[in-house]
């Protein structure tokens, strides 16, 4: 009898097989992206990488690796997010330290990023001086500090166990030198440094009802300081960053913030309302408005 012949519980443990296995658990879970979980888990313990995998999609796992494995794939079944259990996550085609302390980083913020880029080149910025506003792991920063080597940028959060994560990950970027930390709610640390040609922030801004509908595994697991929203729209940060940011930004400059799904047209308003001439939203790769870019002239 052959191994293709065998019934499904005496099939042997090979890469192939634990990946379907594990996509189909994770699936049954609710896990947002089971296959990319069942492969980032297995690397791991394999200490290989993900395209390694289907080199040796027919290699049979050892016990003491399938033991490993099976505490991975536990925490995760259980609801833990794949980036806290390995401890780091890819973001800008960089690698980032994660821990519960900060939030995972998500695709959606690179659109952030490249709205920095794009906003400095359009203000003709040779050398911007950015802002960071509640960093976390410190992301935003270090992605901007790669993209603009003349750059100079200062981050700032409020927690300091986010605070050591961010200088930890800009130390291991080689980074270090590029960016300054300093701990203080919103604004309030960056008062003297000014001005700024950009401010960059992905803030608390989930509202109440969009709170409910998260999955649980995010609101179990990751900091709420970092995703809930003041006020009943959410949007308290990103209306003091735009209100308290005219006060250290250079003119011209902007504000750059994400925000959530329904949230772009109160945040334009509120743009308007503080009188920023210009107010631009930006899109994610499925048409969701994330970003509202926020400019002010000159001679404003």
């Amino acid at each position: 009898m052959n191994t293709e012949q065998r019934p499904e519980h005496e099939q042997p443990w090979t890469v192939g097989r634990v990946i379907r296995w594990c996509e189909d658990y994770f699936r049954g879970k609710g896990a947002g992206a089971p296959r990319l979980d069942a492969e980032l888990l297995l690397a791991r313990v394999l200490s290989c990488t993900r395209l390694r995998l289907y080199v040796d999609w027919n290699k049979l796992l050892e016990k003491e690796e399938l033991a490993a494995l099976r505490g991975l794939v536990a925490r995760r079944g259980a609801g833990e997010p794949t980036a806290y259990i390995l401890g780091e996550r890819e973001f800008w085609s960089l690698r980032f330290k994660v821990t519960p302390d900060v939030l995972v980083p998500r695709p959606e913020t690179e659109h952030a990023v490249e709205a920095v880029l794009e906003v400095a080149a359009r203000l003709g910025l040779r050398s911007p001086r950015i802002a960071d506003i509640g960093t976390g792991s410190g992301i935003i920063a270090c992605a901007l500090a790669k993209s603009l080597p003349t750059s100079t940028i200062w981050a700032s959060d409020v927690s300091q166990a986010a605070l050591a994560v961010a200088e930890e990950n800009a130390r291991a970027l080689g980074l270090a030198e590029r960016i300054r930390f300093v701990r203080g709610d919103m604004l309030a640390p960056l008062a003297e440094a000014g001005p700024f040609d950009v401010l960059v922030s992905n803030p608390p801004y989930v509202g109440p009802d969009a709170w409910d509908e998260l999955p649980e595994e995010v609101k179990r697991y990751e900091p709420e300081i970092a995703l809930r929203g003041a006020g009943p729209d959410g949007l308290e940060a990103v209306e003091r960053l735009l209100v308290e940011g005219l006060r250290v930004l250079a003119r011209p400059g902007a504000v750059v913030c994400e925000i959530g799904r329904g949230q772009s047209d109160r945040a334009c308003a509120l743009a308007a309302r503080a009188r920023y001439r210009e107010v631009a939203v930006k899109k994610d790769l499925a048409g969701v408005p994330r970003v509202v870019v926020a400019v002010v002239e000159a001679d404003a």
